[in-house]
């Protein structure tokens, strides 16, 4: 699918085939790309100079692997939510210069759920920003394991970029395992990395009870605004409410 210059549009990610794994969006144009996956996905979007890719979907089930690749002064701003069993691979390749890539990652996985994130900023412009956000939880039995790469290559001096991975444990039956790397090639550049894999807080839960809060209650609040902070950058509202009605249903 091409998207011509100067366009202003909305994909509907349920609408494409699933042979139209390929979008290529023009110069100076904007795009938002929606939708919900339930089965294996693979899709790879080019952004054009000055442009700007707005990505929000939603993972009920299956693999999903996306390439969004930035041309010259590009944005991109990919949104990923997991609800489900599944693997992941997620690419932001900075190819132009000044291009830019803000990468969120939430995830409430329960039962005997096993999802792996796989995802990747790469600097290959001069200039280049971004970051990666992973936030989620997992239940029950469920597995969360999360790979994060910040890789810059030796032309691309003056990269800005933040690697950020936090999992919450929401009882001693689930598991996760987080895994930042950075791969730097030039000393012209600042990049960082944090990571954490944390059982619930009982104490906090002890105080919110003797506060007069139920049990549950006092958890659910600690667990939502664990998972706020990385909820309240998603900028479409309607989408925002819908992440945090499906997310609550999952602990």
């Amino acid at each position: 699918m091409d998207i011509v210059d100067n366009l202003n549009t909305t994909i509907n990610l349920n609408d494409l085939n699933a042979s139209e794994e390929r979008i290529v969006i023009g110069n100076n144009a904007k795009v938002n790309l929606i939708g919900e996956i339930k089965e294996d996905r693979k899709i790879e979007i080019t952004v054009g100079e000055n442009s700007e890719l707005k990505s929000y979907i939603i993972q009920k089930n299956g693999s999903l692997e996306q390439k969004n690749i930035a041309k010259a002064y590009a944005r991109i701003y990919s949104n990923t939510i997991y609800l489900g069993n599944g693997n992941t691979k997620i690419i932001n390749a900075l190819e132009g210069d000044g291009s830019e890539a803000y990468d969120i990652e939430i995830f409430a996985i329960n039962g005997e759920k096993k999802l792996k994130i796989d995802t990747t900023l790469l600097h290959i412009g001069k200039n280049t920003s971004g970051n990666i956000l992973v936030k989620g939880t997992a239940k029950d039995t469920a597995i969360a394991k999360v790979d994060g790469m910040i890789k810059i290559e030796k032309h691309a001096s003056g990269a800005n970029s933040f690697l950020d991975e936090h999992v919450m444990l929401l009882n001693p039956g689930a598991r996760a395992d987080t895994n930042p790397q950075l791969e730097i090639e030039n000393n012209d550049v600042s990049s960082r990395h944090a990571a954490s894999v944390s059982q619930i807080d009982e104490n906090k839960i002890f105080y919110m009870m003797a506060r007069g809060l139920k049990r549950e209650q006092a958890r659910n609040l600690i667990v939502e605004g664990f998972l706020g902070s990385a909820i309240d950058r998603i900028d479409n509202k309607e989408i925002k409410e819908k992440v945090s009605e499906l997310i609550s249903e999952s602990f």
